[in-house]
């Protein structure tokens, strides 16, 4: 008898489960996916999500994250006849990407990060290239999508302090893809990021730096105030270590209630040479916060 009770539980609930979960249609680019509907929030596969972001995507089961690169997400998910499906809002937001629903015609479209981004790192591939201009022209028009992602390389052999490298850097500037990063307290968001010699029209980086400004906000996750919200710190490509200029930055450390958000502006200042590579949130007791810049 409890072995029958035991299945009929299992069946009442698969089938309550089937009635709250609804198809959809996904257009993304002019491909139609397989969306899942489950109380008002959006679900695609791992491979969709994929394939969409052109980059793997990966599930820790441990941890309970999404891993995207060096990016660590935290969404929703949902298993269904055996298969894991991934809330896209947490995914895709954060990229820059924009979804938009149809109720009428039940469709989820998403709208890629901004064309422009693409078309400007078309244009630093022909400039970092010139010897091949003529084959990098048919070559951009198929660039893959990680490339939206990629803050573009400066030639680190040409006089920093000429006019004309300057213009250069300016060309070079691609549109910032925000991005987030979470763990059991805080979620980070980098909203913005840009490099420059001058900061506000007044302040000047040393000779053979430079400033990086960044944008950022920290929520508390958690049920509790937090006293002690951590401290950021900026890594480059060569892995140095780089704390925020004080005088120069906004951003206050202040007790964060919960749901909390902290907003302000970290500043930083790297070798001219050096590339952003990652900021982190060092905590007390909770793990490291790590977006990746690059």
């Amino acid at each position: 008898m409890r072995k029958f009770l035991f299945f009929l539980n299992l069946f009442l609930i698969s089938f309550i489960f089937s009635q709250t979960i609804q198809k959809a249609d996904l257009i993304y680019e002019g491909n139609k996916f397989n969306a899942y509907l489950i109380k008002n929030t959006s679900y695609l596969t791992k491979e969709d999500l994929s394939y969409i972001i052109g980059s793997p995507v990966r599930w820790d089961p441990k941890e309970k994250v999404v891993l995207i690169d060096n990016l660590r997400i935290y969404a929703k998910t949902v298993i269904y006849k055996g298969e894991l499906l991934l809330g896209i809002k947490e995914i895709l937001t954060p990229l820059g990407y924009q979804i938009k629903w149809d109720q009428a015609s039940r469709t989820v479209t998403i709208i890629p990060p901004s064309a422009k981004s693409t078309e400007q790192k078309a244009k630093v591939k022909i400039q970092n290239n010139n010897n091949d201009q003529e084959n990098n022209n048919d070559s951009n028009k198929n660039i893959n999508k990680k490339d939206r992602y990629e803050i573009p390389f400066v030639d680190s052999n040409k006089n920093d302090n000429s006019k004309d490298n300057m213009k250069e850097r300016q060309a070079l500037q691609v549109v910032f893809i925000p991005r987030s990063a979470f763990n059991e307290e805080y979620k980070v968001t980098v909203s913005d990021l840009k490099e420059s010699r001058v900061y506000k029209g007044m302040y000047n980086s040393q000779s053979g730096f430079k400033f990086v400004i960044i944008n950022v906000s920290q929520q508390n996750l958690s049920n509790k105030v937090q006293l002690y919200t951590g401290k950021f710190v900026l890594f480059d490509n060569r892995n140095s270590r780089y704390e925020y200029i004080e005088g120069l930055s906004s951003y206050i450390l202040q007790i964060l209630m919960p749901n909390g958000i902290n907003f302000g502006t970290l500043v930083f200042e790297i070798p001219e040479t050096s590339i952003p590579s990652k900021l982190v949130l060092e905590t007390y007791g909770s793990t490291p916060i790590i977006i990746n810049l690059l």
